[in-house]
Formats: structure tokens, sequence, C-alpha cells
């Protein structure tokens, strides 16, 4: 296993939708165009953002096979195989190594969730043994997934047990457990930041490369960002956290980061389409405010149009 640790952005891909539901996959060029020309690195495919959870398997499989074709050593691609069952996430990395995806990620079941380090370990095993070539990435998100198990008795105990366990896609605000996994054996698991709001705060404790949503639109601006820091102008790379955070407000007004993220990819003249239930589109009028109040807050002149 070859696992090469990230560095930069990954963007969280949205998975395009025909306004039947259906999916989409024709979008997927002209989107991994506009990823690249930003300055994106990699992607986290059928993720959260990617409404992986609401998605049945062959149409996983069928997104992670559009996007293989644009996938270089520039351009690193993590199948996001979790789900609420331990077989299903199986096959799926099985097919993410078929198709040459780089990494497998993995977020804890939703239902069941287990309770403690063993616990998960168990899981993930299951899960990372059915791709073993492959780095193994675990998605702790406990918002989503509910299972609250402190990551650095995880990284203890399924390093023992799991070979191909490359690290972590943390989202979580706990900065000081981050940081701990940061450190842990000198640096050897990948911790990848998944906070888009605080991402500066992720590079100032270790970490070289962020998971995020809004780095499907808002990438050449972090990557300023990020180019600051380490010119050590902290005071500008703040500036600019500050500036898209308040981008983020607007767009998580819209009432999910799914559902702004998808308007505001539209106003870049990628269309993915709407969003799967529960989760709710923006409207019309929703949209034309969203986009008013963007442009009031400079949107339009920090991305091409």
């Amino acid at each position: 296993m070859n696992s090469k640790h990230f560095e930069g952005l990954v963007a969280a891909t949205f998975t395009p939708f025909h306004s039947d539901g259906s999916v989409h996959p024709e979008i997927i060029p002209a989107y991994a165009r506009q990823l690249k020309e930003d300055g994106v690195k990699g992607i986290f495919v059928c993720g959260s953002s990617g409404e992986g959870l609401l998605m049945e398997a062959d149409e996983r499989k069928a997104i992670l096979e559009a996007w293989m074709p644009f996938s270089d050593e520039q351009f690193r691609i993590i199948a996001h195989v979790g789900s609420t069952s331990a077989k299903t996430s199986r096959d799926l990395a099985r097919h993410a190594a078929s198709v040459g995806a780089d990494s497998v990620g993995c977020m804890g079941p939703c239902c069941f969730q287990p309770k403690d380090a063993r616990g998960l370990t168990d899981y993930c095993t299951e899960v990372a043994s059915a791709a073993p070539d492959l780095p193994f990435y675990y998605y702790h998100i406990p918002g989503t997934s509910g299972v609250h198990v402190k990551m650095t008795e995880f990284l203890t105990t399924a390093g023992k047990v799991i070979p191909n366990l490359a690290g972590i896609k943390y989202t979580w605000p706990d900065l000081m457990e981050m940081l701990e996994c940061v450190s842990m054996e000198d640096g050897k698991y990948d911790i990848l930041h998944g906070h888009d709001e605080t991402v500066l705060a992720g590079f100032l404790f270790g970490v070289k490369a962020a998971i995020g949503t809004t780095y499907n639109f808002l990438a050449p601006v972090f990557n300023e960002m990020i180019e600051k820091f380490r010119q050590k102008d902290l005071d500008g790379a703040l500036e600019i956290q500050k500036n898209v955070n308040r981008l983020i407000r607007i767009m998580l007004s819209s009432g999910s980061a799914i559902s702004g993220g998808k308007a505001m990819m539209k106003m870049r003249g990628i269309d993915c389409g709407p969003c799967r239930l529960p989760l709710q589109n923006v409207t019309n009028e929703g949209y034309r405010k969203m986009e008013a109040e963007l442009r009031e807050g400079g949107y339009f002149s920090l991305i091409r149009v």
C-alpha cells in the first residue's frame, strides 16, 4: 500500500442529479476541469456533501466511475464507502479498488453506532479489509454519524489491526484532539481537516490538507489563504478566513451546506441539480436572495464565472 499524505485542498464533491432525481454523470467532465483549474488537489466522492447515504450502491459506483478518467498524481480520488451496512461498504470498497481509486474513506455507521474504540475498529476492519491495497481513512463526523468515539483512542486501537489505516477526515470542532491525532507516532497518520470555517486553525495545528464543501467553488481564495500562511502572513490569512466565513454563513442560510453549495456551484456555471429528500432545495426566491447577498459580500469578485 502506497500511503502518501495529502497536501492542499480536497473538494467534497456534490453528486449531480437530473431534475427527476436520477444521477447526472455527464456534468462531471466540466466539473473536473473547473476543480483542476482552481488548484484542487483531490476529491472526496459520495460523502455527506455528495449525498452518498441517500444513494443506491450502483449509483455511487456510477458516479465514482465517471470521476476516474480525471484521476492523476495531482488530482487524487478518495471514494467514500460509508453505509449503514458493512456488507454494502465492503462492496463499495472493492469496487473503488477495481476502478483505480486512490483511497477509500468510511463514515461510522449511523445506525447502532459503536460506543467505543474497539467497536469502531471492528467495523472499520471489516470495511478496510475489502480493499487492502488502498489507504483507508476513517471519516470522523459525529454530528452526522452519531459516532462519538475519541479519535486518539481509535488510532491507537485500529493502528494495531488495520494495516492500511492511513488517517482521518476530521470533521469535528475539537481542535485539541485533532492536534493530538496530528502528533501521534511522529505524524504517522494523515489528518485531513474537515471544517472549512476553521481551516486556518487546522493548518496552524499542523494539518497539511483539508477536505471541504466550499473548495468546490472557493478553492482559489482558500489557496491564497494557505499561501499567505506559508509566507507567515498570518494577518492576511486570517482576513481571508473571515471573508470566506461571511460567504459560508450566506450559504448556510439556505438551509444546508449541500443545498446552498449546489446553488453557489450553479452561479459558477456548474449546475449539479436538485438535492434528494429529506434535504430541501433552495427555492427560486431563495436563490435570488442568496445571489444578491453573495454579490454584496463580494463573491463574484473572487471567482471566475
